[in-house]
């Protein structure tokens, strides 16, 4: 069982999660939790795009709430087989806590910054021209007829056009747990995203993105995952995946 609270002071989320787990002593126990702060993406066009702790904006290319089709399409679970009507209107999420070697990046030339991640620093600009929210151009080339975003960028490997359109929702946060004890910081991403089915939204992407994701293999360290399948909202006088275990 998952559970996640969210409140714009951490006091509050974590006394909310001591009373659930006060309530469930003798049924249920916590085997692991995380505490976050700040959003590492925007989930509404009335958010502006925070940026993580490697000091660049995060989530331009999120899925938005207000995009209602391409929610039914990448988030809301469907139904495609009579055992699957228990997660209809669900979704899966899909958690990893990702630490970030912020040292070494800190010693990185702003130039290769901006190249792994495929966007400017300043302005979140795709790296081919335009402004945050412009799409960016993968065919577009500069000196040396070299891709102006670079191929193993962040961008060109996460974006739909290169992950057979699929999509997500993305509602990560950052992280701090000190440091590891010879000066570095514990300190990094824990992503949360939903997706309507993560054998076809989130493996499939993941996987490319281990081999050819130069920001993943260098600067990123993936230390605990989780995947839970999360049922579609209550109706009056019914229980939380009800279908499931009727």
């Amino acid at each position: 069982m998952v559970v996640q609270a969210c409140a714009d002071d951490p006091q509050v989320a974590v006394h909310a999660i001591r009373n659930l787990a006060r309530i469930g002593f003798g049924k249920v126990r916590v085997r692991w939790s995380q505490a976050g702060f700040g959003r590492t993406s925007s989930t509404s066009r009335a958010q502006h795009t925070p940026r993580n702790l490697f000091g660049f904006k995060d989530g331009t290319n999120n899925l938005k709430v207000e995009d209602e089709q391409l929610l039914d399409q990448h988030v809301w679970a469907q139904a495609s087989r009579p055992e699957d009507d228990w997660m209809a209107g669900g979704s899966y999420l899909v958690a990893r806590r990702i630490r970030m070697h912020i040292e070494t990046w800190d010693r990185t030339s702003l130039g290769e910054q901006e190249g792994l991640i495929g966007r400017t620093k300043g302005t979140g600009a795709p790296l081919s021209g335009g402004e945050e929210f412009t799409e960016p151009d993968f065919a577009r080339h500069g000196k040396g007829a070299k891709p102006l975003v670079p191929v193993g960028s962040h961008v060109r490997m996460a974006h739909p056009s290169q992950n057979s359109g699929v999509r997500m929702l993305r509602r990560g946060y950052n992280y701090t747990d000190g440091s590891d004890g010879v000066g570095h910081l514990d300190a990094g991403l824990f992503f949360i995203a939903f997706v309507t089915d993560p054998r076809t939204h989130y493996v499939p992407m993941q996987l490319a993105m281990a081999k050819g994701d130069k920001l993943a293999v260098e600067y990123l360290k993936h230390t605990g995952s989780g995947l839970f399948a999360v049922p579609g909202g209550l109706q009056p006088g019914k229980y939380l995946a009800e279908a499931l275990f009727t």
